[in-house]
């Protein structure tokens, strides 16, 4: 009688896996899909970018002046910091915006 009982709980969580793993597969599927579509929608803050523009233009700047190929370092920043910002899809950033990023990030560089 044991094994009987055995059996048909057996079966019944067979028939019930059988109903609710469909359900439960879909479920996760939707979830993995609307975290991927989240994770390919998502582009660091402008901030980020600004930093990192800055950085970037402020240490071509120094190079190009050390090797006397420019002369108005501030100006060459600006515009390599620009063209950083507008490959990455940000070419509406203000202006003052970036110069100040810029000198923000001349002070860090050289106290």
């Amino acid at each position: 009688m044991e094994e009987f009982v055995n059996i048909l709980q057996e079966f019944a969580f067979e028939i019930l896996l059988t109903i609710v793993m469909p359900f439960i597969i879909q479920a996760l599927s939707a979830l993995t899909k609307k975290w991927l579509q989240q994770l390919e929608n998502s582009k660091p803050e402008l901030s980020w970018y600004l930093n990192e523009a800055a950085k970037f233009a402020v240490s071509a700047a120094e190079k190009m002046n050390l090797s006397e190929f420019i002369e108005d370092k501030k100006q060459y920043a600006c515009e390599i910091a620009q063209a950083y910002l507008d490959a990455h899809g940000w070419s509406e950033v203000d202006i003052d915006l970036l110069e100040a990023a810029i000198e923000s990030e001349v002070l860090k560089q050289f106290p």
